[in-house]
């Protein structure tokens, strides 16, 4: 589970490269698309029950990885099957042991957590990575009640809103998962919101859950999106599940819809593919 893999399908939108190091998550998102994944492998398996390899091994496993990986420009994930930074990480600080490893071999990292706060304890680290880092946050809800009831443990909206705001300030390029969209009005609400400290956003929309995404004008979501991002300048890639809404007058610069356009890489060369 430690080795640094190149991850395929929707997973392959967020980076060329992903690490797993941490099997399970106990902030209980509804829509959380891992456990129905890992049952397919292992019908005993719960996703709140978070754990890890022996931590000695883990960490040789991860060390071999790296150094086949060791100054590669192409970014590393964290993390598919867990968020980086739950409940369970405050006590074993191994994202902060991941995240050392990866720097000591010069690869970039991006993450991407529902963790908020939690994340500043690791601020001093992600400093050390200068502009080989991007902290992101999955932005859903603009209120408290929506949060609690779809992912009762992560933290509040406030929170996560702030915390990037945190990174912003202290010069970390920030960016803005833009998925799952519950209701399409606070997810377009939450891009204005935090335009002046995020520096990019991936949009997608809701999967998986057709009775509540039947209820909602995803063109029209598709097409605020954009307006948004254009008149805040911003970088932003329009994931397939919702560029498929997408009508012929709709303008997208082809980058737009490059999965690697936001990467690290091509950030910091400013390239425009």
């Amino acid at each position: 589970m430690s080795a640094i893999y190149e991850p395929s399908g929707a997973a392959r939108e967020y980076s060329p490269l992903a690490l797993n190091y941490i099997k399970g998550c106990d902030h209980g998102c509804v829509y959380c698309y891992v456990p129905k994944m890992m049952k397919r492998f292992n019908s005993n398996y719960v996703h709140s029950d978070v754990y890890i390899k022996e931590e000695e091994t883990l960490m040789k496993e991860l060390k071999r990885s790296c150094k086949k990986f060791q100054n590669s420009e192409k970014q590393v994930f964290l993390s598919f099957l867990t968020d980086p930074y739950s409940h369970f990480n405050n006590d074993t600080k191994l994202t902060r042991k991941v995240l050392l490893m990866l720097l000591e071999h010069n690869i970039p990292v991006s993450i991407l957590s529902k963790g908020g706060k939690n994340l500043i304890q690791d601020l001093d680290v992600f400093k050390m990575f200068g502009d080989n880092i991007q902290i992101g946050g999955s932005l859903t809800f603009t209120n408290n009640e929506d949060s609690l009831k779809w992912e009762k443990n992560g933290a509040l909206p406030k929170d996560r809103f702030e915390t990037l705001k945190i990174m912003h300030e202290n010069g970390i390029k920030t960016w803005a998962s833009m998925e799952p969209v519950i209701y399409p009005d606070q997810s377009l609400e939450i891009m204005e919101l935090t335009s002046s400290y995020v520096d990019s956003y991936k949009i997608g929309k809701l999967n998986h859950f057709k009775k509540h995404e039947d209820k909602f004008d995803w063109t029209k979501f598709l097409t605020d999106s954009v307006k948004i991002m254009r008149k805040h300048n911003k970088l932003f890639y329009i994931k397939k599940d919702l560029l498929q809404y997408k009508e012929e007058s709709l303008f997208l610069n082809d980058y737009e819809t490059d999965m690697d356009y936001m990467a690290l890489k091509n950030q910091r060369l400013n390239v425009i593919l």
